[in-house]
């Protein structure tokens, strides 16, 4: 009987992993890309009012000359544990402490310890990275004080997406739907949990462009479809409830567009995760009817990655500096039993009775050099020894990824 091998050209949505997002809020940067706008930033000068100084010249956080402004971040609690607050000297901590108050008290005007929009709109950032649940929040105004040309002190106003009302009745569904989710987490070890939030993001958001909402988590929990900024804000709310360290991370892919992700720490090690990119598309090239328009849900290929990997893709352009990521005992091909060190054909047809046994519709391994790569892909395809452990007689679809080092054969 014939055989015949079909090779299917594998294009990643770059346009999901690279999507031109914007981020809205000043403090994230300048936008880059097309197809979203940027919420303004502004900074105002202002006279401040007599009589509205403290003793060393400044404003008074406890007055009324900044509305309804609150004490300098005191009410915040100072032991918190969030990854961009711990990188902060104590005094960009003191500020940040300021800033997560204002935002979330709604206030209109918020006293900052910092003269220097720079160094504002950096610890805003921080803020915003750090809490996903703030995401009422795009934008801000930078206030200055001044009396005959001498700069008397600085405060911020938020830019609110909604009222007091609106945001409460959106968390309160936000959680709803969250622990929803959450509920079906599996109890096992780090990498449990976060492979079944990736999957679960994955499968059930939708990457679209024009999405409402799509700079923060509710266009992902509230409408199921989102950009890059949402998949990764999601993922970060989401993780963070199960006890697992996630950091939101920024910067550019291949094309030089903006682009999201996320830093987890699982079982001690950090790795990236990057769930917009686990959206991937298989274009088929070939005359079997039977296999056109199939193509794999979900796309492993950044789920607990090392930087080694992900940098032939990303850049980071992140405000604070990120962990290293250099293991590779939780990434996905090393924990499912597909990362292929020689060519090891018996580890090969293991991989495939399971992928039967439990009605898998694909199969993909990954090799870790070159040369592995190269024989794998030589025996396997070449050598035809693929039927040894396929259920079939004549015909094989498969994904040569050699960027990457994988081969995927659809069952």
């Amino acid at each position: 009987m014939k055989r015949l091998l079909i090779l299917i050209s594998m294009v990643f949505l770059l346009a999901a992993g690279s999507a031109t997002f914007l981020f809205a809020l000043s403090a994230y940067g300048q936008q880059k890309g097309t197809g979203e706008e940027a919420a303004g930033r502004a900074t105002d000068i202002e006279a401040l009012p007599d009589g509205q100084e403290n003793a060393d010249g400044g404003i008074n956080a406890g007055s009324n000359a900044v509305g309804d402004a609150v004490q300098s971040g005191q009410d915040i609690d100072t032991d918190l544990k969030e990854y961009a607050y711990l990188q902060l000297s104590d005094r960009e901590r003191r500020i940040y402490r300021e800033i997560l108050q204002g935002l979330r008290s709604f206030s209109e005007k918020t006293p900052v310890s910092t003269e220097e929009e720079a160094e504002f709109e950096k610890i805003f950032t921080c803020v915003m990275n750090d809490h996903p649940e703030i995401f009422y929040v795009d934008g801000y105004t930078f206030i200055r004080y001044e009396r005959d040309g001498v700069s008397e002190g600085s405060a911020f106003s938020g830019s609110y997406l909604y009222d007091k009302q609106e945001t409460a009745r959106r968390t309160a569904e936000i959680k709803s739907r969250a622990e929803n989710i959450l509920a079906g987490a599996p109890s096992g070890d780090d990498y449990e949990k976060i492979k079944y939030v990736y999957e679960y993001l994955v499968t059930h958001t939708e990457y679209k462009l024009g999405a409402a909402d799509n700079q923060n988590l509710c266009s992902v929990f509230l409408n199921g479809e989102s950009v890059c900024q949402g998949y990764a804000k999601a993922a970060q709310y989401l993780l963070e409830r199960l006890g697992i360290e996630c950091i939101f991370v920024t910067g550019t892919v291949e094309a030089g567009e903006a682009h999201a992700w996320n830093v987890v720490r699982s079982d001690g090690a950090y790795y990236h995760v990057d769930t917009t990119w686990g959206d991937a598309s298989y274009v088929m090239e070939g005359t079997a009817e039977e296999y056109e328009g199939r193509k794999p849900e979900i796309n492993y290929e950044y789920l607990c990655v090392p930087d080694q990997q992900l940098f032939q893709t990303h850049t980071v352009e992140n405000v604070v500096p990120l962990p290293v990521c250099g293991s590779m005992n939780d990434n996905y091909y090393v924990r499912e039993g597909a990362y292929f060190v020689y060519a090891d054909m018996e580890k090969a047809k293991e991989l495939f009775e399971r992928a039967y046994g439990e009605e898998h519709e694909y199969v993909t391994l990954k090799c870790a050099e070159d040369t592995v790569y190269e024989e794998m892909k030589r025996r396997l395809i070449t050598d035809q020894e693929v039927f040894r452990y396929m259920h079939c007689d004549g015909t094989v679809a498969y994904v040569c990824n050699q960027k990457q080092r994988t081969l995927s054969f659809w069952l």
